[in-house]
């Protein structure tokens, strides 16, 4: 297996493993956005019926992109428009986690965190999927 592909691969399962921390959302809304509030440093959140609809359904969707990324690491060479668009989103996020995160006033390292995290890996699967070496991989 050449190089990119495994850069690739890894990069991919490392998007499958942080969208799966959407599973104490999914399972339990109203404790993990206690806990997400919590870990950003403020008080008690509120949890009214579209607090907790909201946290569980976003972390319902991000387990069941986590699944879908880690299906496509599998065998990225097949998911290659797969992979592509991913990384696309991914670049496009950066910004857009950037916007999203100040607007919210979350703490500065978490601003770093999302926004640099989506940059760097979509751009780590584009510089895998056009570094040419992939092409040769059946």
């Amino acid at each position: 297996m050449n190089l990119t592909l495994t850069i690739q691969k890894a990069l991919l399962r490392f998007t499958a493993l942080v969208l799966f921390t959407g599973l104490p959302g999914a399972l339990l809304p109203g404790v993990a956005a206690e806990k997400f509030s919590w870990l950003m440093g403020y008080g008690q959140p509120p949890l009214c019926p579209i607090m907790i609809y909201l946290s569980g359904n976003a972390g319902f969707v991000y387990m069941a992109l986590g699944i879908v990324v880690w299906m496509i690491s599998n065998d990225p060479h097949r998911y290659r428009p797969l992979v592509a668009t991913l990384a696309w989103i991914l670049v496009v996020g950066g910004p857009a986690y950037l916007s999203i995160d100040l607007q919210a006033a979350l703490p500065a390292w978490w601003v770093a965190l999302d926004s640099l995290a989506c940059l760097l890996v979509g751009g780590g699967l584009l510089w895998t999927l056009h570094s040419g070496t992939q092409k040769s991989e059946p």
